[in-house]
């Protein structure tokens, strides 16, 4: 496990590194913030290495210890599996009858990025 670990830090420092050089030949960074992100790309470099010596240095029995793997609670995801399903089905419904019919999706969405304010001091008449 803690190898799979090591090389997912180092994989992670080579997205880092790939997204600054990115973000720095497009320009959307100055060099102004290279030092910083030279740091953070280095620490995620580093600590890959840093924990594969670690793993190699444990001994074997404690090694076959963590290498237990329990086994997993399958009535509490299904119940989570089942909790999410119904909210995503919940959610698209809703999403059906909120929208009116003759606007579609792209339509719809553009209008609740553009609406700002929502007027809420409807003048309402006095039930007699």
């Amino acid at each position: 496990m803690n190898a799979k670990l090591s090389r997912q830090m180092t994989l992670l420092g080579l997205g880092v590194l790939a997204f600054y050089a990115g973000a720095l030949g497009t320009g959307q960074a100055s060099l102004e913030i290279l030092p910083q992100f030279a740091i953070s790309a280095l620490i995620f470099l580093s600590s890959g290495k840093i924990m594969r010596q670690m793993a190699e240095k444990l001994p074997a029995r404690e090694q076959k210890e963590h290498e237990e793997v329990e086994e997993p609670n399958w009535e509490l995801r299904n119940l989570v599996l089942n909790w999410v399903a119904a909210a995503t089905v919940v959610g698209v419904v809703a999403l059906f009858l909120v929208k009116p019919a003759s606007m579609t999706f792209n339509e719809f969405g553009r209008f609740l990025l553009k609406m700002d304010v929502i007027i809420t001091d409807y003048n309402m008449p006095i039930a007699p």
